[in-house]
């Protein structure tokens, strides 16, 4: 089997998605510092980042239809173009002395969007490159890259925005942008057919959820990623108190952030080496640590424990996301690709600001050590799920022949 990398189209698209990824950082980093020291309230920079989770709600589903209209390539140049004005409109403003907390909200929620109707096209656009056994190394290798780009954007954003100023990193950002778009233009992206066309976007988003809800594999990869996103989602405002109480200050803190980072990456990079031919078992023991990580923590003693447990947690989430994806790719079909991914991307988004709001009431009654354990008997739970003939007989499916796709081409 040709590894991925040997695709010159996916390494087109590679390089596209690490320049973008390196462009998030110089657009968030510098405007959330003008916020931040324009109106002196940290709580209105949460404000503008809830604004920006909202937007995959309506975004991700209406972009995944325009995606299966087809000429995706096409679709994330755009929106590139897109994102480039909305920087320039930034830079303008800040330039010039006239943006104001409205505006900056107008332009996240921009930004927000146009990243949103792009990603579906991204993840569609991925498979058509590669042959079906090559998905899961090229799933390791897409997420280790984007990922190690966007640890490294926010750290270089920091950075330039502290010599360049706001303006100064906010025009790096752009840089990058254009660039992301510019590397798309060799992809040689294959055609296929479909029949979304004259569709209603209402109906074609609905052709997606409805594949979801009777797919059992699907629907509950599903249920499984909007339950990471909801334990994740909330980990930084609970992982303060929690170093506070083992005795830790705020180094402690950010070991435990570092912590989940380093297993993920970790996790990524034993992806790119390892072939997993046991999808019931990979999700299986993938739930069960994911369920001990976070779960254990409620009884951790030290904070060397709660690090390896974070450790374990972020390399389950990895070979989680991997294998996910690599099943999701070859159970939908790769017409209705962009539709199910947008559904996919805007309930994983949507869930955000719920486990943020459920946690903020949680705290109230209850003590962090009692939340984790609450999401570790969740997990648990949910672990149940693989059990059921429907989602067994698929992941015995997909591990005896990985290279047909279960839902049709």
């Amino acid at each position: 089997m040709n590894h991925p990398l040997k695709n010159i189209d996916f390494r087109w698209l590679l390089a596209s998605r690490v320049a973008g990824n390196l462009s998030l950082g110089f657009a968030e980093v510098p405007l959330m510092w003008w916020v931040l020291e324009t109106t002196g309230q940290a709580s209105l920079v949460a404000t503008v980042a809830l604004i920006g989770a909202i937007g995959a709600l309506i975004a991700a589903p209406l972009g995944g239809v325009w995606a299966d209209r087809g000429h995706k390539r096409h679709l994330i140049q755009f929106t590139y173009a897109a994102d480039a004005l909305v920087q320039l409109a930034m830079i303008w403003g800040i330039a010039s002395g006239h943006l104001e907390l409205w505006g900056v909200y107008v332009l996240v929620g921009l930004a927000s969007l146009f990243g949103n109707l792009r990603s579906p096209a991204l993840g569609a656009l991925q498979p058509l490159l590669l042959e079906p056994n090559q998905y899961q190394q090229g799933n390791a290798v897409m997420s280790l890259a984007t990922t190690l780009g966007m640890a490294a954007s926010f750290a270089l954003a920091g950075t330039a925005t502290g010599f360049l100023g706001v303006a100064g990193a906010l025009w790096v950002g752009l840089g990058l942008v254009v660039l992301a778009a510019l590397l798309l233009i060799p992809i040689r992206e294959p055609q296929v057919l479909s029949h979304t066309a004259h569709q209603q976007p209402a109906r074609a988003m609905l052709e997606g959820l409805r594949f979801i809800r009777r797919t059992p594999v699907v629907f509950w990869i599903v249920v499984i990623a909007m339950l990471i996103n909801l334990i994740l989602a909330p980990f930084g405002a609970l992982a303060a108190p929690y170093a506070k109480g083992l005795g830790g200050g705020a180094a402690d803190y950010g070991l435990l952030t570092a912590a989940l980072m380093v297993g993920q990456l970790a996790g990524l990079v034993m992806m790119n080496f390892i072939r997993m031919r046991n999808p019931f078992l990979t999700f299986l023991l993938g739930t069960w640590g994911l369920a001990g990580g976070v779960g254990l923590l409620a009884v951790a003693p030290h904070l060397i424990v709660a690090l390896a447990l974070l450790a374990l947690f972020g390399v389950a989430a990895s070979f989680m996301n991997v294998q996910a994806m690599t099943l999701a790719q070859q159970a939908i079909p790769k017409e209705m690709m962009g539709r199910v991914f947008g559904v996919l991307q805007g309930l994983n988004m949507g869930v955000q600001p719920l486990g943020l709001a459920t946690t903020s009431g949680l705290l109230a009654v209850m003590g962090v050590r009692s939340i984790f354990a609450a999401m570790g008997a969740l997990m648990l739970l949910a672990s149940l799920a693989w059990f059921q003939r429907p989602v067994r007989s698929a992941l015995k499916i997909a591990g005896a022949w990985p290279e047909r796709a279960l839902g049709g081409n």
